[in-house]
């Protein structure tokens, strides 16, 4: 048991970290383009104040440029934010529009070096029971997994339905008869949280199957016993 639970506190440390990673690394790079963009209009300005003249519209779209990259800013820190607090409670309930959302924004920092789109279709409510920690865990491995194996189209759809039993999460534009099978730490994350990961080569799928209620999963077993 203790290697099982210095396994997933180990997992959930190193998702933090490589999720941090990537939200401090595309801040720096909006504070870069925005140092540019300054530099460029303090050298208008300097350029005016020497007699040239300014062509209408230059500082309008410059400081657009700063406004817009300052509300991409924001919306990572809601993103950080939002995912910081997912450790508040190790097991409760996860409505699956908003971590798929907010997935999709974390991980749309590596699709984008790939040329591939992530769009999410919201399907209305869907609230299940399980760690929002470990889930957030296990969409990330799988849609990086995915990554790719994406078909020509450059585009996952991301997409979900329910039912008495649970939740269906499926990501469509995949070629998956090229993937032979998840890799360990995909299928472990997946037992962990007692679900299953299907592949559909014939409509280009990969679908996860969760459990309305989390219960008896092995994660669950062990925290209990942790307790």
């Amino acid at each position: 048991m203790e290697k099982e639970i210095g396994k997933i506190c180990a997992e959930g440390l190193a998702f933090f970290g490589i999720t941090n990673r990537l939200i401090s690394h595309e801040l720096k790079n909006i504070l870069a383009i925005i140092s540019e963009t300054l530099g460029l209009i303090d050298e208008l300005i300097k350029s005016s104040q020497t007699g040239l003249d300014l062509k209408p519209g230059q500082l309008s779209s410059l400081s657009e440029s700063v406004i817009e990259e300052i509300e991409r800013a924001n919306s990572i820190i809601r993103n950080m934010n939002t995912f910081a607090h997912s450790v508040d409670e190790f097991m409760g309930e996860v409505d699956i529009s908003r971590i798929l959302s907010l997935m999709i924004g974390i991980c749309r920092l590596n699709s984008a070096s790939k040329n591939t789109k992530l769009r999410l279709v919201d399907n209305g409510p869907c609230v299940i029971y399980t760690s929002p920690l470990f889930l957030q865990k296990l969409l990330y491995q799988v849609i990086n997994f995915s990554l790719p194996f994406v078909s020509p189209q450059h585009e996952i759809k991301v997409s979900f339905d329910s039912d008495d039993h649970g939740a269906r999460i499926i990501f469509s534009g995949i070629s998956c008869n090229n993937i032979k099978e998840l890799n360990e730490k995909e299928a472990w994350l997946a037992k962990m949280l007692s679900a299953k990961v299907f592949l559909d080569a014939t409509a280009g799928e990969l679908s996860i199957a969760l459990p309305k209620r989390i219960g008896e999963s092995p994660l669950q077993s062990l925290i209990s016993e942790w307790q």
